[in-house]
């Protein structure tokens, strides 16, 4: 919420990692998962446990094992730039079983560079024509209220509609910073992400 620009957001986790100054970075890869997780994506087996005290040089090793360009992840650059860690392959020594066992290039994910986000009013109002935004699905929801809860917009993107817990809470997307945290902390599937009509015409196949 404090920082919803990706390529800000990015330079934070770098910041945080010079600050803490962790010895040893572990990524379990025994079961991966496409799309939107925690809960709404579909696990896919990747049978690796990834270690390295580098943890730029840990993400581009995941990033190769699912043909996704190391360019696109945000958290590259200014790792580097700011002696966090090395991301190009001649830069990186490999041990263990072979890299090659590891590879799925047909692993589902967007192989897209990430888009800035801007605040300001004509932007906004722009994004919430054209940007994808969680919703819910009444069907499913048992208004248990842990998407209402989880919103970190104040005043809050997701929330009951007149108090009433009688219905599905509602967003209201002017507000929605787009972190996804209904999505993902929903147990019962009940938000899925979906774009607006006038991005699905603009943006085919988004």
């Amino acid at each position: 919420m404090k920082v919803p620009d990706p390529a800000d957001f990015s330079k934070m986790l770098v910041a945080l990692n010079l600050l803490l100054k962790p010895r040893l970075y572990i990524m379990d890869g025994i079961m991966a998962m496409e799309g939107n997780g925690p809960r709404a994506g579909d696990p896919v087996a990747m049978n690796v446990l990834l270690f390295s005290s580098d943890p730029v040089a840990l993400d581009a090793v995941a990033c190769r094992m699912i043909d996704l360009n190391v360019d696109y992840v945000p958290t590259m650059k200014p790792g580097k730039e700011w002696g966090l860690g090395v991301y190009s392959e001649e830069e990186i020594e490999l041990v263990g079983d072979p890299f090659e066992s590891f590879v799925n290039k047909n692993f589902k994910v967007v192989r897209k560079p990430v888009k800035s986000v801007l605040s300001n009013g004509a932007v906004s109002f722009i994004k919430n024509l054209f940007t994808s935004r969680p919703y819910i699905i009444k069907e499913k929801c048992t208004k248990c209220g842990i998407c209402v809860k989880s919103c970190p917009a104040d005043p809050k993107a997701l929330n009951w509609k007149n108090g009433s817990k009688e219905l599905p809470p509602v967003h209201t997307y002017t507000r929605c910073i787009r972190c996804f945290c209904c999505q993902e902390l929903c147990p019962e599937g009940a938000i899925h992400v979906r774009t607006p009509l006038p991005g699905r015409l603009i943006f085919r196949g988004v």
